[in-house]
């Protein structure tokens, strides 16, 4: 049972309750640019910003798509900022760059030139991200290993990789890890309340 809330003026106490309406496409979209422009802000990462719209994109009800962003400030009207470059050289050697704590901008588009020569580059992408690649392999090879997304067609961001591999490999793969995020496990646990007869 939900907890009582005390009227301010101390004569009688309401019930809160969630709100069953069911969320529209265009609430969904408004929710995920406002978690874009959160993460332009440095309030969120690219693994959160991908988490939350996954979960922004599976809300049923204006209830579930409010908590996504309920410990966020309302968007501010503000000039997008310009897309992001971030750089991965391996020269003689390997590297390997994790942007699942990355910043992007309100368009949710990152790019990375990435330049393998005589090393390898291994680029780390959270689920949920769309990439684009756009690299050339000179007696070298361009490896997306990336897991294909298994919910809404919408992009909640992109990371686009150019440059190329000579004599060395460019991989662009999913953390080892893989778990469920927090998010949406508790979408899940709110579904299972409605719905505790299915599954």
């Amino acid at each position: 049972m939900d907890p009582p809330v005390c009227d301010p003026t101390g004569t009688e106490a309401t019930t809160m309750h969630p709100d069953p309406v069911r969320a529209s496409d265009a609430e969904r979209e408004a929710t995920v640019e406002r978690l874009r422009t959160a993460t332009a802000e440095g309030r969120l990462t690219l693994e959160e910003l991908a988490e939350r719209c996954e979960v922004a994109y599976l809300a049923r009800t204006r209830s579930e798509l409010a908590t996504v962003a309920e410990d966020l400030p309302p968007a501010a009207a503000s000039p997008a900022p310009a897309s992001p470059t971030r750089t991965a050289h391996a020269l003689i050697g390997d590297l390997t760059l994790n942007l699942s704590t990355s910043q992007v901008p309100a368009s949710g588009e990152l790019t990375v030139n990435a330049w393998a020569v005589l090393g390898d580059v291994t680029l780390l992408v959270p689920e949920g991200v769309e990439v684009e690649v756009r690299c050339s392999g000179v007696l070298g090879d361009v490896r997306d290993l990336t897991r294909p997304r298994s919910t809404s067609p919408a992009t909640a961001a992109r990371v686009r990789v150019n440059g190329a591999a000579i004599l060395g490999d460019i991989v662009i793969a999913h953390p080892t890890t893989r778990r469920r995020s927090a998010w949406r496990s508790r979408l899940d646990r709110e579904w299972a309340v409605l719905d505790p007869g299915e599954g």
